[in-house]
């Protein structure tokens, strides 16, 4: 089975991103409540599962139905900034893969196992890096980093190490709550810090 996937530049995705908050979540207050939008905006279903990691080392998955997203229990209790870029990871998936997803027939772990069986590495890694992308553009948007970021520099640097961010990097994880990582390649993805060699 091939799938026709579109190869979604990281800027159409923020596009996208950008248009999904201005839909369901305008005011772009902080952190973006992206549980609710999920359960009360797209009327998906949160649903935990027992040792979804340690048995099938993923954190969640969409179903092909578009209405439930199973998440790792032990994350959902645990983790919460992960549980919210895992949600937001597989709304990415609805918003952007929703039709592929249809024809997948995932609706259990199991099924969602076989999916390495039925689309290439590289398709599967196409849907993977626009789901990542979606969700950290989702959870930081640029609008509200860049704000963030001149509400405390009083500029927006251009190409600096990680460094010169250092001083307000704590900041910015308590404003988005997500991980460093996400922070530091929005910033790397926005040109404010340089890429890693």
């Amino acid at each position: 089975m091939s799938l026709q996937i579109k190869h979604l530049s990281y800027q159409k995705i923020g596009q996208i991103s950008d248009e999904f908050l201005a839909k369901y979540h305008p005011k772009l207050s902080l952190p973006i409540p992206i549980e609710e939008i999920a359960e009360n905006k797209l009327n998906l279903k949160i649903l935990e599962e027992m040792d979804l990691k340690k048995n099938y080392d993923v954190d969640g998955f969409l179903t092909s139905d578009l209405e439930n997203i199973f998440i790792d229990f032990n994350l959902y209790m645990n983790f919460e900034n992960r549980t919210k870029f895992t949600i937001a990871h597989e709304i990415g998936h609805f918003v952007l893969h929703g039709e592929l997803f249809k024809k997948l027939s995932i609706n259990s772990v199991e099924t969602l196992s076989t999916l390495s069986s039925k689309i290439t590495d590289e398709e599967y890694g196409w849907l993977e890096y626009q789901a990542y992308s979606f969700a950290s553009q989702v959870l930081v948007p640029k609008k509200a980093l860049f704000g963030e970021i001149m509400k405390r520099l009083g500029k927006i640097p251009k190409s600096e190490s990680p460094e010169v961010l250092a001083t307000i990097a704590q900041d910015l994880l308590d404003v988005f709550q997500v991980s460093g990582e996400v922070i530091l390649r929005r910033l790397q993805n926005e040109k404010i810090v340089k890429s890693g060699s």
